[in-house]
């Protein structure tokens, strides 16, 4: 597991470190295949925020607390991270013992299926600028596994690769708190 620090207004101390480190490693009992671990702590005003994003085969997680005290902040944002691996295995668990009953003659529950909204396209094209562009590897998952995704990154949206269509969707978050999915065709 490869550990990354990033200082903001701020620099990684060696007690930092020493305090972190430890405890970053025992995230692996919650899940094995943990890639690349990033802490990226930011000082503003005398308030630490502690950003840990965690590469979990692919799947991020992502936690971030803020106070005063770092390492206070950096064991609260961990937490946070280390809840939702512990949520994201037991889905894989649960999601590996249905897929056994559906092998041994158990139903299938029903495909999701979702409306599409269309968007409302007022911007002039003059007024667009597009400031900064991001590429990510789109893993094949379901809707249901995008959403998961989608709230774990604390994002409106998510793109990825549908393996049950084998297309490229968008699962967002509707102002009603419900989700939507969109599956674009080339036409």
């Amino acid at each position: 597991m490869r550990i990354d620090y990033q200082g903001r207004n701020t620099s990684i101390t060696k007690t930092f470190r020493l305090h972190a480190e430890p405890r970053i490693q025992g995230l692996s009992q919650y899940f094995d295949r943990i890639t690349d671990v990033k802490v990226v702590v930011s000082q503003q005003r005398h308030l630490f925020t502690v950003e840990i994003t965690v590469n979990a085969d692919g799947t991020l997680i992502r936690g971030e607390d803020r106070s005063p005290q770092v390492l206070a902040t950096f064991d609260r944002a961990l937490d946070r991270v280390e809840r939702q691996l512990r949520r994201n295995k037991d889905r894989l668990v649960e999601r590996g013992r249905r897929n056994r009953a559906e092998d041994v003659g158990a139903t299938a529950g029903e495909p999701v299926t979702a409306q599409q909204d269309e968007p409302d396209l007022t911007a002039d094209q003059e007024d667009i600028n597009i400031v900064r562009t991001k590429s990510h590897v789109l893993k094949p998952m379901t809707p249901e596994e995008a959403v998961l995704q989608m709230d774990m990154l604390d994002h409106d949206f998510f793109v990825f690769f549908n393996g049950q269509t084998e297309r490229v969707g968008v699962v967002y978050k509707r102002r009603n708190g419900d989700y939507g999915l969109i599956e674009p065709d080339i036409g």
